[in-house]
């Protein structure tokens, strides 16, 4: 080949080449997880939050119990706790969390009143469907400071 049409070539080549772009990967989303709180007239109320995400503490707490946390898309350990006064639990759940979607934490417990206060059941709903997507999990309740 001759060296100028070699030379054409390979600027031809180097110009195509610069156009061509990588697909772009869009992110996958997030979706969004709260707590739950009932009142309480008499005591504390009862109380149940995102701690942390994937062992990134959240920093909300308690206090941002309804406040909503971003998740990525994709397999979560989220670790949840629950207080009510000096009682409190703490478990994990693992969630797929879907991009776009709204997941609330539920809870079960008895530390009531005339309760044994020794246990309280997470899992996790869809908001928009009420469906629980996680099974049960079972912690005990302590009492603390």
């Amino acid at each position: 080949m001759h060296p100028r049409l070699l030379l054409a070539a390979s600027l031809l080549v180097l110009l195509v080449a610069g156009c061509a772009t990588a697909p772009v990967i869009e992110p996958p989303g997030t979706a969004t997880i709260r707590g739950s709180e009932d009142s309480s007239a008499l005591f504390d109320n009862f109380t149940a939050f995102i701690a942390a995400v994937d062992g990134q503490p959240v920093a909300a707490g308690r206090a941002g119990w309804n406040t909503p946390v971003e998740l990525k898309a994709g397999h979560r350990i989220l670790t949840v706790e629950f207080k009510r006064g000096v009682f409190s639990a703490k478990a994990q759940l693992e969630l797929q969390a879907v991009a776009h979607a709204s997941y609330q934490l539920k809870y079960a417990t008895d530390a009531q009143l005339f309760g044994k206060n020794s246990f309280c059941d997470f899992w996790i709903t869809d908001l928009a469907t009420s469906q629980p997507l996680t099974g049960v999990v079972k912690a005990p309740v302590v009492k603390g400071g």
